[in-house]
């Protein structure tokens, strides 16, 4: 055994025993076999290029999905009856305008017919309690306006609250 500046060196002389390799010389510059880094298989390459098309695929499946979503059918006909009721409030909950009955009910006999051309026309019967319910809702808005508008009780905060919750009802009718 020798000693060299601290490193001890183990070696052996060749031949010495038949089944075992030659001495291995130890430097300060050399690197054991542990140490040296192992040589890229190939395989390695096709693992970093296969994990970036998969990435790449999972992007571009998912924002498919999203991209593809449109108003169209059932959640045209939703948007499409609650910008009427929007317009209903804007048109009827003004304070200090004067209530005029026959307009009013003639938008709420528009509104309505407006509701049941929607429900008939859904053909996904499990669809059409959800549009019954917007009816409804409709029909308490407008009951509610009627009896505020009757009496001169509309305020700016009264057709505030109101769109806010007709949107809010829309919303949780579009699943948002």
């Amino acid at each position: 055994m020798n000693n060299c500046r601290g490193i001890k060196i183990h070696t052996k002389l060749p031949g010495s025993e038949p089944d075992e390799p030659g001495p291995q010389v130890l430097t300060r510059w050399s690197k054991s076999a542990q140490d040296r880094p192992l040589k890229r298989t190939p395989y390695e390459s096709d693992v970093v290029s296969r994990n970036v098309f998969l990435c790449a695929d999972v992007i571009f499946i998912t924002s498919c999905g999203t991209a593809t979503f449109t108003k169209t059918g059932r959640n045209a006909t939703i948007e499409s009856l609650r910008n009427f009721e929007l317009a209903f409030i804007d048109e009827f909950a003004v304070p200090g305008k004067k209530f005029n009955a026959a307009a009013f009910n003639a938008t709420v006999n528009e509104g309505n017919a407006k509701f049941q051309q929607a429900i008939a026309d859904e053909k996904f019967t499990a669809r059409r309690p959800v549009l019954g319910n917007l009816k409804g809702q409709f029909d308490a808005d407008a009951a509610h306006l009627r009896s505020k508008a009757s009496r001169g009780k509309i305020t700016p905060a009264l057709g505030t609250e109101m769109k806010n919750d007709i949107n809010k009802t829309y919303d949780h009718a579009l699943g948002r």
